[in-house]
């Protein structure tokens, strides 16, 4: 039994190594494996990264873009566990007005004949109108739309905080299933690059 102890304490220190192995190849799975632009003037963005994705889970990114630059957003994953697509969307987030109506009980005090305070008071319902706000996510882009390509360019013409949503569909022959869901989990990278919007037309001078 001790035999069997010592082993067992010997290799949970392996196993936990090649799970963090596993964590640090996906965290730098965008660098990689995304393809960059071939136009030399976009840079590589901060915001870039890359995560663990589990099949039919959607995964998010929030970012911001600014004012005055142009985006590319390119996507990258394990199509051997993701399949040959991701299913992309660039989501903005805007607070929208909306007028909610209320059943509101109030009470009224009723007047004696002579038009004095009765000290007696009659219950009425009303409706009353509240403005409120709330979140309303706005679909911006699908790459549903666009024949599922891993890629788009934009220009931002507002300093915006955005949402890139991803979602693996799974391969098409996927691996035999198993208890810890090893083959349900691939690597997905998105690579952001910016520039400098270009200036475009004739300088008046």
């Amino acid at each position: 039994m001790r035999s069997q102890l010592i082993k067992a304490a010997a290799v949970l220190p392996i196993l936990i190594a090649a799970s963090a192995h596993a964590q640090d190849d996906c965290a730098e799975f965008h660098r990689f494996n995304c393809e960059r632009s071939t136009d030399t003037r976009f840079s590589m963005n901060g915001q870039s990264k890359s995560a663990s994705v589990q099949i039919g889970v959607p995964t998010e990114l929030n970012i911001i873009v600014y004012k005055g630059q142009d985006y590319r957003i390119a996507f990258c994953y394990d199509e051997k566990v993701i399949g040959d697509h991701v299913n992309a969307r660039l989501i903005e987030k805007v607070r929208e007005p909306k007028d909610i109506s209320e059943q509101v009980i109030k009470k009224e005090e009723l007047l004696d004949a002579n038009g004095n305070p009765s000290g007696q008071f009659k219950e009425s319902t009303v409706t009353e109108v509240k403005r409120v706000f709330e979140d309303v996510e706005k679909v911006l882009w699908t790459n549903e739309e666009h024949e599922m390509a891993d890629m788009i360019e934009f220009t931002a013409t507002a300093t915006k905080r955005l949402m890139v949503e991803v979602t693996a569909p799974g391969a098409a022959n996927p691996k035999p299933k198993r208890s810890d869901k090893k083959f349900d989990i691939g690597c997905v990278g998105i690579l952001i690059e910016h520039m400098p919007t270009p200036a475009m037309g004739f300088d008046d001078k």
